[in-house]
């Protein structure tokens, strides 16, 4: 099987708060190039998804129980969030206005700017 690695591939991933499961064996396969939208009501998962794959879920009281992320084929598993954001992997929380001047793309440039050596 040839070709390019995945940007993001999130495999059987389950994760939560406590003994509460958010996400129970959650998969999906983000190709190069492409863009993607998570969509769903109040407590479905989204913020805990986003969360467990840029590895800050640990921050909000939640913790990964299995699975595994990877980014252009590379594990993201067990990695702290600076070299997760190294990988390329980051997030711009809604409604928090980072630098509520810029666009939403300028932000996103902005955040990824730390992963540049």
């Amino acid at each position: 099987m040839g070709g390019t690695a995945p940007a993001l591939e999130v495999t059987d991933l389950t994760a939560g708060y406590g003994p509460v499961r958010a996400l129970r064996q959650v998969s999906l396969t983000v190709p190069a190039g492409e863009i993607v939208t998570v969509l769903g009501a109040n407590g479905a998962g989204k913020s805990t998804l986003l969360r467990a794959v840029s590895r800050t879920l640990r921050f909000h009281g939640g913790a990964v129980v299995s699975g595994t992320v990877r980014r252009d084929g590379r594990p993201l598993d067990g990695l702290p969030p600076d070299r997760v954001v190294a990988a390329g992997v980051s997030q711009v929380p809604e409604g928090r206005q980072v630098f509520a001047r810029m666009t939403v793309e300028d932000n996103l440039r902005a955040g990824a700017l730390g992963s540049r050596g």
